[in-house]
């Protein structure tokens, strides 16, 4: 079962603790359990499948915490949308530089040829 559902089903917040993940399996067992319906058989058959979810839940949540995962926020699909640009605006970006680098260790070394050319000329211009 998917971590985000079991916090949904024990109706958690994304930051809760194991504490409160306790507390609210505790007040919902309490809620659904099945003998508060035992005159009703509909809703104790129900009551019944609830319990079944809850505890799957919470077994669930407790391994989550036991392994402390942390829970990242749910990300639209325009927020991812956004993410993916930024990442892909970073990575251009981390080219750029990189390229940037590259030109300027280019005409550097352009440069120093040129300069070296030059000095070698006038050398071998002035040997008789």
């Amino acid at each position: 079962m998917d971590i985000r559902r079991c916090f949904d089903i024990l109706e958690l917040e994304r930051e809760a603790t194991m504490e409160e993940a306790k507390q609210a399996y505790k007040d919902l067992v309490n809620i659904w359990h099945p003998d508060r319906f035992s005159s009703n058989p509909r809703l104790k058959q129900k009551a019944e499948e609830k319990i079944k979810e809850v505890s799957e839940a919470y077994e669930t949540v407790k391994s989550f915490f036991s392994s402390k995962k942390t829970l990242e926020p749910e990300k639209s699909s325009q927020a991812k949308a956004e993410a993916d640009c930024h990442n892909a605006q970073a990575e251009t970006e981390a080219k750029d530089t990189t390229e940037a680098f590259v030109e300027a260790g280019t005409v550097f070394v352009l440069r120093l040829f040129s300069s070296l050319s030059s000095a070698l000329r006038r050398i071998v211009k002035d040997i008789p």
